[in-house]
């Protein structure tokens, strides 16, 4: 049963329990990371050298109390030949594939046309693997899905419409994740939470697919398996949030409905601690 409310400071209380995630790396936005080991978290930025295949990395140390210090530029030829120069990433993350204690930079670029190779790995500021990703990226972003310590990635985009994760293997690959999905948003609107108990980060998604038709709000195990699905429509939009309503310390499900005419509606499901949902009446 739905209960409509007047979407104003009771929508704000409920998005104020909300578990939402941190920002993370975009085209030509800084990221963070250790790189180091020193425990701190350091700035990373990527840049080219004008219209050429020479690439950039500046990475600013975290320092101890906050903030950060000058920025130290190291440089790299890139792999890529194809595509409009230059050939360079404009987006990334510090993973430590394998979780051998090295950290690494996946990156990968908005103007990289093709799934192949299009994630390319930097160890020590320089290319040593790739893994095939996502035609022309909007988003790159690290959350550990089944749990083991290390960190995973997922990707978006808005051009070819796809929302795609991969698996950080002990073997320090980048593999096909637990899900991947038709999304035509850049950056869908979502939230993580470890719905099923199993150690690792769930997606609460909404997301559209094509323009006008195919919109859901939904959940995706980080373990896999199918999704559970809230709603479903093709003239409604939809928000989905966190919040623990009955106060038992397990992440429940929280989405709000407005119609095409207007009208708001918030509804609230109850986690049974494994993924098993009861909407609240």
């Amino acid at each position: 049963m739905l209960r409509s409310v007047f979407v104003g400071s009771v929508v704000a209380g409920l998005l104020a329990v909300s578990v939402w995630p941190a920002a993370a790396a975009g085209p030509n936005t800084p990221f963070l990371g250790d790189l180091n080991g020193d425990g701190r978290v350091d700035r990373v930025t990527l840049g080219a050298v004008g219209l050429t295949s020479t690439c950039t990395v500046s990475v600013q140390d975290g320092l101890v109390g906050g903030g950060f210090a000058a920025a130290v530029q190291h440089s790299y030829v890139s792999p890529r030949t194809s595509g409009p120069l230059p050939y360079c990433p404009d987006m990334g993350e510090v993973v430590d594939l394998g979780g051998n204690g090295t950290p690494e930079i996946v990156t990968t670029g908005f103007y990289w046309y093709g799934a192949t190779d299009a994630l390319l790995v930097l160890r020590d500021f320089a290319p040593v693997a790739s893994f095939n990703g996502l035609s022309m990226p909007s988003t790159l972003r690290a959350v550990d899905f089944d749990g083991d310590g290390r960190k995973d990635l997922w990707s978006s985009t808005d051009q070819s419409s796809r929302l795609r994760t991969y698996t950080n293997t002990a073997a320090g690959t980048l593999v096909p994740g637990p899900f991947e999905v038709c999304s035509d948003a850049s950056l869908p609107q979502h939230a993580f939470a470890d719905f099923d108990g199993d150690g690792g980060q769930d997606m609460l998604l909404y997301r559209r697919c094509g323009l006008g038709v195919g919109r859901a709000a939904e959940l995706y195990r980080g373990g896999g398996g199918p999704p559970v699905v809230f709603a479903t429509s093709t003239t409604a939009t939809y928000e989905v949030f966190v919040g623990d309503f009955d106060y038992n310390g397990v992440p429940d499900v929280g989405l709000i409905t407005k119609q095409s005419g207007g009208a708001v509606t918030v509804r609230h499901f109850l986690n049974d601690g494994a993924a098993g949902f009861t909407e609240l009446p």
